[in-house]
């Protein structure tokens, strides 16, 4: 009896424990972020504060010591974030705005800060369900104002990343060529320069290689054939340097000096034309000879290179040994660049 007794006080402990360790209420204090969240201060460079006439105020009871308070009718509050949930933390308290407009990827809900009781680093908004991705947020007053608009800290998914309002490039393309890479990527806008940065392995670590790039583009010369390098870069802006773009590799290699036009005709008198390097083309005639000689695959894939039209990664040209009445090989050696 005293063992079910025993067993039954520590299922209800079990379940108080349980049920409080998320036992967070908008509108009631939280002075350290729960399980599965992470806490950032309003003196986080991320956050970006517009018309605010008194940040970083300093009181004992705000986390770290620190709010940032306006009394601006134009104050805003701008950041980014990855991860599917966000907590504000802020102080209540009389005076404080009794309604304030969060905007989450374009979609606005409100809060307020009003209370008749000082509560300091209290919830004020809770957002849940997000998406894993990128989240935009602006924070504003709702007209008519009074009071102060003030954040005291930002809490989201534990595994989230708080990001500032300096957008990454993105579309990085790496370009292989005879002992360079050339990169190119989209212009960020308001970006007064781009960082290139360089890895062999792939998600980095990353090397910054050019510094304060101008453009959208950039040739490698410092590279080894037969390397695969992995690359990313950032934008640099006045508020600081944004995260990486998406990360695109290139293995450069040696370039063959001679090259031939291949003309096939099919026996409908269909002519096809493809521009190659030597060693594609002597793969071509290898295949036809064998097929021939009654061995090999009944079609040949030759790879349109350049000639790619369209978002594709590649384009080839199926070519069927059948259908094959001649064909003409006239090489060339290419002008140097």
């Amino acid at each position: 009896m005293k063992k079910l007794a025993g067993l039954f006080l520590f299922f209800i402990l079990t379940m108080f424990a349980a049920s409080s360790a998320f036992a967070a209420t908008v509108g009631s204090p939280l002075t350290k972020p729960e399980e599965g969240w992470q806490r950032f201060d309003d003196t986080a460079p991320q956050i970006v504060y517009s018309n605010y006439t008194n940040p970083r105020a300093s009181q004992v009871g705000n986390y770290n010591g620190t709010a940032s308070y306006s009394v601006d009718p134009k104050a805003e509050i701008e950041f980014r974030f990855t991860g599917p949930k966000i907590r504000i933390i802020t102080q209540m308290y009389m005076g404080r705005d009794p309604l304030d407009k969060i905007t989450i990827d374009g979609v606005s809900y409100t809060y307020t800060e009003s209370s008749n009781n000082l509560i300091y680093q209290a919830l004020v908004f809770e957002k849940t369900g997000l998406s894993s991705g990128v989240h935009t947020v602006k924070i504003s007053r709702v007209a008519p104002t009074t009071g102060y608009l003030t954040l005291d800290a930002v809490d989201i998914d534990a595994s989230g990343q708080l990001l500032g309002m300096i957008l990454e490039p993105e579309q990085l393309q790496a370009k292989p060529e005879n002992a360079k890479v050339t990169l190119t990527w989209g212009a960020v806008p308001n970006a007064k320069g781009y960082n290139v940065k360089r890895s062999t392995t792939p998600g980095g670590p990353y090397t910054t290689v050019a510094g304060n790039v101008y453009g959208t583009s950039y040739t490698d010369t410092a590279v080894t054939n037969g390397t695969t390098y992995y690359y990313v870069v950032t934008a640099l802006h006045a508020a600081g340097e944004s995260g990486n773009s998406n990360e695109a590799s290139a293995t450069p290699q040696a370039q063959e000096s001679n090259r031939a036009i291949l003309v096939v005709t099919l026996d409908n008198g269909l002519e096809k034309e493809f521009d190659l390097p030597l060693s594609e083309v002597q793969a071509f005639i290898n295949w036809y000879e064998g097929k021939a000689a009654g061995t090999g695959s009944a079609s040949y894939a030759i790879d349109k290179h350049d000639n790619n039209k369209g978002p594709f990664k590649s384009r080839k040209d199926y070519v069927i040994f059948d259908k094959i009445l001649t064909y003409e090989v006239s090489e060339y050696t290419p002008a140097s660049k």
